[in-house]
């Protein structure tokens, strides 16, 4: 609920407060619009003011919920987005993969985005992740030996 809503609740609930309006003055013979100036609210000055008390409250506690509901939520956002792999390997506590040298040959691609299907080589599914956020990343490209010539 906004400051706005508040304010519209506060009122009505203050609605019973609005029969003790009075003038400052004893006279009732100035005009409407001067009556208007001069009225004051018997319950809206010293320590007895429930109105303004209950006000008080409701944005105390809307403040410190709204905090607490937004550290949750930023909490729980950011725990999901500091996982990088959605996709392989879950149950495991680390994901290992070995390739020998022997089975890379010339020249091998491995992936370093964990979106590719192929994992852990790499597809090109990072082409659509950089074109989406703007990002530059890239395979990791192993090259095997190659037979010097002598």
């Amino acid at each position: 609920m906004t400051y706005g809503g508040f304010l519209l609740l506060n009122a009505r609930s203050c609605a019973c407060h609005f029969n003790d309006i009075h003038p400052l003055s004893g006279s009732s013979t100035s005009s409407p619009a001067s009556n208007i100036i001069e009225m004051v609210c018997a319950h809206s000055a010293g320590a007895s003011s429930t109105c303004h008390s209950k006000l008080i409250a409701y944005a105390v506690a809307l403040a410190a919920g709204g905090a607490a509901l937004g550290y949750l939520i930023g909490w729980k956002l950011g725990k999901k987005r500091a996982r990088h792999n959605h996709v392989h390997k879950l149950s495991a506590d680390k994901v290992v993969d070995t390739v020998d040298l022997e089975d890379v040959g010339e020249k091998m691609a491995f992936c370093r985005c964990w979106k590719s299907h192929k994992f852990p080589l790499c597809d090109g599914s990072h082409n659509k992740h950089n074109n989406c956020t703007g990002d530059n990343l890239g395979p990791l490209i192993v090259k095997g030996k190659t037979p010097s010539t002598q």
